[in-house]
């Protein structure tokens, strides 16, 4: 290395220091030790070959999920930089496990720092929640001109990082059937204002399981709405400039829920109930919810003269569509439909998609071609219920009649792969234990996340930047 070329790295490592793009948590570990992961988004910094292998998969894995939650395209702008720092052999006063999540403008640019501390409790830095934070403070701040040294800013709601990150959870198989039915009858229910405007209890206790349970129907319910993952997408940009007044924001970007915080009050009370009622986090079978569904295909609207109620099924568009109260009514099982799609077996989604649509294109005055719509719709329906039937008898058939217990024709391969596992366990050099403690823990999130993948729910792509 020429003198020249060392005192232009000196210069430069020195406005890192000075702009922050060090920070002195990264600083505890040797910078030569890092790893960018495939989509180039993740630097993880740690001394630990293996470990920095195993949690950049991990944390591509947490996006991609998030991603397809959401319906985003992986367009990051923020590199997220992961430091993880283990504690020193002999520390002066014993610290606990943290990890501290930061916006910071540097002289490359804008960058989330992620800064882990691991020390005697391990099982204290929950990785997989603090990377769903992480990546919404990226989306949300992605568009907006970097902030200045000092100013404040917006991290994304609590009940947003904690809601998504229970679905991702749910759809990896990794669920409580029992925590919201136990909230349901010990009639704890909150309101959407306390929800979404008070800091949540300590959410990895007994305590928390009330705000973990609020945040997942919220955001599952949200979802759920027409145009919910895109909607709740513009909430989170706006979130910065609107995060004072919560209960706006969310009016705003969700009008279909009403513009006053009675009709949310309302809306918030109708999802619990029916949360409650169809045990979300367990999810409706597809025969279930096609009776759910039969019972929102008829609403009433007032009509005759003198004006009374009367029913009137889906499909007789032609007969009330000219009614003063057709709109309202429309509307109103457009939601319900929609709030079904969000605990209703996914074999059974598409087909509540398509009535959500219908309900909207008939509030819209738009009846062009929805008796072939329907028609279409209805033999899509029966088609599903009779595969999922076929599916319940095969799988009934197989678990009475076949042998349990193995053949063994897969027992050399199953040999093979074991051994390659443990030979990949082995550690390259000495191994702190706290971050040995810490990996198997995340090993236990991490290893359910591709193999119960929904069949059909493709990744989104990983760009290389």
């Amino acid at each position: 290395m020429t003198a020249r070329t060392a005192r232009a790295l000196g210069l430069l490592l020195l406005l890192a220091l000075l702009h922050g793009t060090l920070r002195p948590a990264a600083l505890a570990v040797d910078l030569r030790h890092r790893t960018v992961s495939s989509s180039g988004q993740f630097v993880v910094y740690c001394d630990d070959r293996a470990a920095r292998a195993r949690i950049v998969s991990f944390v591509e894995d947490v996006k991609t999920q998030l991603l397809r939650v959401l319906h985003e395209r992986d367009e990051w702008k923020f590199p997220i930089v992961i430091a993880i720092e283990p504690e020193a052999e002999s520390p002066a006063q014993p610290q606990p496990s943290s990890i501290s999540i930061t916006l910071v403008n540097t002289v490359a640019g804008p960058k989330v720092d992620v800064a882990i501390r691991i020390a005697d409790d391990p099982a204290k830095v929950f990785l997989q929640r603090n990377i769903v934070h992480a990546l919404l403070l990226e989306i949300a701040y992605r568009e907006r001109p970097p902030i200045r040294a000092g100013e404040r800013y917006a991290y994304p709601p609590w009940w947003l990082t904690e809601g998504l990150l229970q679905d991702i959870r749910a759809h990896a198989g990794i669920r409580d059937p029992d925590v919201f039915n136990s909230i349901v009858n010990t009639e704890k229910l909150p309101s959407l204002e306390k929800v979404i405007t008070q800091p949540p209890l300590q959410l990895d206790s007994a305590a928390g399981a009330v705000d973990r349970a609020s945040a997942f129907a919220l955001t599952g319910a949200l979802l759920a709405l027409p145009a919910g993952p895109a909607n709740l997408g513009r909430f989170l940009r706006a979130w910065p400039e609107g995060s004072r007044d919560p209960l706006t924001l969310l009016a705003t970007h969700f009008p279909v829920l009403g513009q006053s915080p009675q009709s949310l009050a309302k809306w918030w009370t109708l999802q619990l109930a029916q949360l409650g009622k169809s045990e979300m986090l367990r999810g409706l079978s597809p025969a279930e919810a096609d009776a759910e569904l039969a019972a929102l295909l008829t609403f009433e609207i007032t009509a005759g003269k003198p004006p009374r109620p009367e029913r009137f099924a889906l499909r007789d568009f032609e007969r009330y569509s000219k009614l003063p109260g057709a709109r309202p009514a429309l509307r109103l099982a457009q939601v319900k439909i929609s709030t079904l799609s969000g605990t209703a077996h996914v074999l059974f989604r598409p087909v509540l998609n398509e009535y959500v649509e219908v309900c909207g294109l008939l509030a819209a005055g738009k009846s062009a071609g929805i008796a072939d719509r329907l028609a279409r719709t209805e033999r899509f329906r029966a088609s599903v219920l009779q595969r999922s039937e076929m599916i319940t008898d095969y799988m009934n058939w197989y678990e009475a009649t076949q042998t349990p217990g193995s053949t063994g024709q897969f027992d050399k391969y199953l040999s093979a792969v074991e051994d390659r596992d443990a030979r990949k366990r082995q550690p390259s050099g000495p191994a702190d234990p706290k971050l040995a403690e810490y990996l198997d823990l995340l090993e236990q999130e991490f290893a359910p996340l591709r193999p119960n993948m929904i069949p059909g729910d493709e990744p989104v792509g990983n760009a290389r930047r």
